[in-house]
């Protein structure tokens, strides 16, 4: 296990302490913040950080926002609604129709490379561009885990953007194996919204107790999972990864959450 990996667990939709209980109990160190969302302060990512001075607001980072972002090995995916923050969105017109996916591309492929270089940028359809109203946060829809190259799509809470062909496209340039699951199945919001965790050169992914189809499917895929009872609200803002967000252990955790 990397011992100088820790994550951070937000109050989210409560569960804290449960979070926090189960990952201890498999050998993580935890800190308890007071925000809500500490995926949305910063993106983790090769022991370095990029931060977002306003998480939540028109002028932060959408680079900086985990929940527009996946990470793969020497690859990103990113949300085609990042572009509607301000900093992006001031290069491009105010009114976006499908026909300019391409620039929208564009911009953000070349604005990803200021904080993520040498790394391969997909745009990832959020449905809003395939007759949906689309979820700007990907990881709401989807989960990716990079050491095992599966990446998994939910067709329920995804909408369009679970069965975007796009994504056929990415997985085979990137030798991924791409699943389409049912994410209304068991009766849990956003199942796929899982924390990721590289352990030993293998993913660990920290998942709701009741989503047990999902922990079913990882099971059978040889993936290690960490289950952790969860509140059960209609319509959450997140869940377990929105909830939490991993840090190198000797960081400074308030100023990671504070972006300063």
């Amino acid at each position: 296990m990397d011992s100088d990996l820790g994550v951070v667990v937000g109050t989210g939709i409560g569960g804290q302490r449960n979070i926090a209980e189960a990952l201890e109990s498999n050998g993580f160190r935890t800190t308890g913040v007071k925000q809500l969302w500490p995926r949305d302060h910063y993106v983790h990512s090769n022991e370095e950080y990029v931060k977002n001075n306003s998480p939540g607001f028109i002028d932060g980072n959408p680079f900086a926002e985990g929940g527009n972002i996946l990470l793969g090995d020497g690859f990103l995916l990113v949300s085609d609604l990042a572009y509607m923050r301000e900093q992006i969105l001031k290069q491009l017109p105010q009114k976006i129709t499908r026909k300019q996916i391409p620039e929208i591309e564009q911009v953000l492929k070349l604005e990803g490379q200021k904080h993520f270089p040498r790394t391969r940028i997909y745009i990832a359809p959020t449905g809003y561009f395939h007759g949906g109203k689309g979820h700007s946060h990907i990881d709401m829809f989807s989960l990716l885990c990079p050491r095992k190259k599966l990446l998994i799509l939910d067709t329920f809470y995804g909408k369009g953007a679970g069965t975007a062909r796009e994504y056929d496209s990415i997985a085979d340039k990137e030798g991924l194996r791409l699943l389409r699951y049912d994410g209304s199945q068991d009766g849990v919001w956003y199942p796929l919204n899982s924390l990721v965790l590289d352990v030993d050169k293998r993913d660990v992914v920290a998942v709701d107790d009741r989503a047990v189809s999902l922990i079913r499917l990882l099971d059978r895929e040889g993936i290690r999972t960490i289950s952790t009872k969860m509140p059960q609200h209609p319509f959450p803002a997140g869940k377990v990864r929105c909830q939490t967000n991993t840090y190198n252990i000797g960081t400074d955790t308030k100023t990671l959450m504070t972006g300063i």
